[in-house]
């Protein structure tokens, strides 16, 4: 120490430090993460019944509804065969499951796959983005899973980040969070006027200064002092001012919240994630609910009067092979990406 104060510079990890540690923990992550989901698989449960001890397998299920709903994706509602309670089971809400017949072999491809979307004492919910093509009135069983996707972008993210962000928003910002580069900040706080006028002082100066400043900015507090108001009135000026934003969090329920304060204010927005794991209030601006009301919302919603239609067909006819190879697959698939691009444009102008 000298003068009261320390010597010691503050050291920032490197671009390359940083990949090399986080990959391989991610990778240790998903590898824990599989092998909690997955202990059928490995031989360290020897049948089905002590898979569904553990927790991670629901057996002799049924299918007892079937509907479309949450911006086109298929409901499939599952009861035990016998019509009892459920058993105990480590099932939750937007957990990422695998649908398939009660008997088949452990590590048999799965029938579908998707998100809970509903949990009750003598049922389960489960939204699906492709509906099972067969199987559905013999006895099935669910399976809880690893998200392969969460892991996969992590990874990608990664690549990406090791190969150099040259253009964007974050060309100008990994330099800066990697100590290559100093944080700009204006010399002068930047004066505005409220959208909320219930704003406290300390909330307006915390806004001023993260509209001064460039690239970073922390907003620390304890919980309940009003950092998420102060976030979306931060939001609200950088949109006034004609930014773009992009708003992450670490829950869905935290964006939610940002999402549902937003909405009062009319402006542009789309929620991206499944609908499953969306709060109700939130859904309407879900990408989802938005395709669906865009310009072509007459063939979309002819497209669902013809899913809900054939999916009754096959829960009654077992006919899904027929009828999925004739009605879903072409049209859905060339019809999907012009609906998601005009809304992606619509919300971006």
């Amino acid at each position: 120490m000298e003068g009261g104060k320390s010597n010691r510079k503050s050291s920032a990890i490197s671009l390359q430090q940083f990949i090399s540690t986080i990959a391989p923990l991610i990778d240790l992550e998903k590898a824990h993460s599989h092998s909690l989901s997955n202990l059928c698989n490995s031989g360290s449960l020897r049948n089905l019944d002590t898979a569904q001890k553990r927790g991670s397998t629901i057996l002799n299920l049924k299918c007892v509804d079937a509907q479309t709903g949450l911006m086109g994706k298929t409901l499939l509602e599952f009861q035990s065969t016998k019509g009892d309670v459920l058993p105990a089971h480590k099932f939750g809400t937007h957990d990422v499951v695998v649908l398939k017949p009660n008997k088949a072999d452990l590590g048999s491809p799965a029938l579908g796959q998707g998100v809970v979307y509903r949990l009750k004492d003598s049922s389960i919910t489960v939204a699906f983005d492709d509906i099972p093509e067969e199987g559905l009135n013999s006895p099935l069983r669910l399976e809880k899973v690893a998200n392969e996707v969460t892991y996969r972008r992590m990874k990608d993210a990664l690549v990406q980040l090791s190969k150099g962000v040259h253009k964007g928003p974050a060309a100008d910002l990994i330099p800066v969070l990697f100590g290559e580069r100093p944080p700009t900040v204006s010399k002068k706080d930047v004066t505005f006027t409220p959208f909320n006028s219930n704003l406290d002082r300390s909330q307006k100066d915390a806004i001023s200064k993260a509209l001064s400043s460039k690239n970073v900015f922390l907003l620390h507090g304890p919980p309940g002092t009003g950092k998420t108001t102060t976030v979306v009135e931060i939001i609200l000026q950088e949109v006034k001012r004609g930014a773009k934003i992009l708003a992450c969090a670490a829950s869905n329920i935290a964006v939610d919240n940002i999402v549902e304060r937003l909405v009062p204010y009319r402006v542009k927005l789309v929620r991206l994630g499944h609908p499953a794991r969306l709060l109700p209030q939130v859904l309407e601006s879900a990408l989802d609910a938005q395709v669906l009301r865009g310009d072509n919302t007459g063939l979309a919603n002819d497209i669902r009067k013809e899913m809900k239609w054939i999916i009754i067909e096959c829960y009654n006819n077992s006919i899904q092979s027929h009828l999925f190879g004739k009605h879903f697959t072409y049209q859905g698939l060339i019809y999907e990406p012009y609906v998601l691009r005009d809304v992606i444009l619509e919300l971006n102008s």
